[in-house]
């Protein structure tokens, strides 16, 4: 998904997509059985970035996953990233009433993936394909209906929060997510459903390259 933005983020970024187990290049390993595992397998990934300036990103269970990861890094005692974008999901906190939507027969489970767009109808109608994803989108949707928030103390870190104005998977107020820092927590909206990062594609990924050029600039300025 996020290789589609390598031509509009600026040169100075790098973009790292992060491949998890029993996906890609990494088919053949066992998919995730909570979240805690999740996360330590991403921390391993991305442990060696947290040296330089970085930032995350994550989309829906991304965003899960990306919170339960910056506090891991900060337990760690590595760097925080200087900033964390959350983008089409509610604050952690705040309950879920779908959680079981990873146990329902086939056909019914595929209408609720239908339902929040983004995945093509022929990933379905294929039978080879449909062997090949149903279990990487039933083991998904496990980490989210699974997932148990334990509070945590706010972070010093910025977040940037990004939802679709018709993301019909939110069930909370969008300012809960400012909980979860004792810095800035900004919140923008988008035109479009739960996946309006490719609706709106140009417009998120320019929000990106703005906020992060203008971070390092400041940074800079700041240590000079």
């Amino acid at each position: 998904m996020y290789k589609k933005w390598s031509k509009g983020i600026d040169p100075s970024i790098s973009l790292i997509p992060v491949e998890m187990a029993g996906r890609g290049s990494r088919m053949r390993e066992q998919l995730y059985e909570d979240i805690h595992e999740a996360t330590k397998d991403l921390l391993r990934l991305v442990r060696e970035y947290t040296c330089d300036q970085y930032a995350i990103f994550g989309h829906s269970m991304g965003s899960m996953l990306a919170y339960e990861l910056i506090h891991l890094i900060h337990a760690e005692g590595l760097p925080l990233p200087m900033a964390t974008f959350m983008s089409g999901r509610d604050a952690p906190h705040c309950a879920d009433i779908d959680r079981m939507t990873y146990q329902l027969p086939d056909e019914e489970f595929i209408a609720e993936v239908q339902s929040l767009g983004g995945t093509p109808l022929e990933l379905f109608q294929d039978q080879g394909l449909r062997n090949l994803f149903m279990p990487i989108l039933r083991a998904d949707f496990k980490l989210v209906g699974t997932y148990e928030h334990i509070p945590k103390e706010p972070l010093p870190l910025k977040l940037i929060v990004l939802n679709g104005i018709g993301d019909t998977s939110l069930r909370c107020d969008v300012e809960e997510w400012k909980t979860h820092t004792n810095q800035t927590c900004d919140i923008v909206h988008f035109e479009g459903s739960h996946f309006f990062i490719h609706e709106q594609e140009h417009e998120v990924v320019s929000l990106i390259n703005d906020r992060l050029l203008r971070m390092s600039a400041d940074s800079r300025i700041t240590h000079k």
